[in-house]
């Protein structure tokens, strides 16, 4: 859930700036995708890393 909800969210920034600054709605429309797609990857990436170099677990 959280991967989607932090999709919704950069996508629905990216487009809101693309909004204001005047492009088409394909424009918009792709700023939304791609953005979105991003902050997903983004969220996956740390959330890896986070599990990867976790310093609480004993070995």
């Amino acid at each position: 859930m959280a991967y989607l909800l932090t999709a919704v969210m950069t996508g629905g920034v990216a487009a809101l700036m693309s909004l204001f600054e005047g492009h088409a709605i394909g424009q918009i429309a792709l700023n939304y995708i791609v953005y979105g797609h991003l902050g997903m990857a983004t969220l996956v990436l740390a959330t890896v890393a986070a599990r990867r170099f976790d310093r609480k677990k004993t070995r």
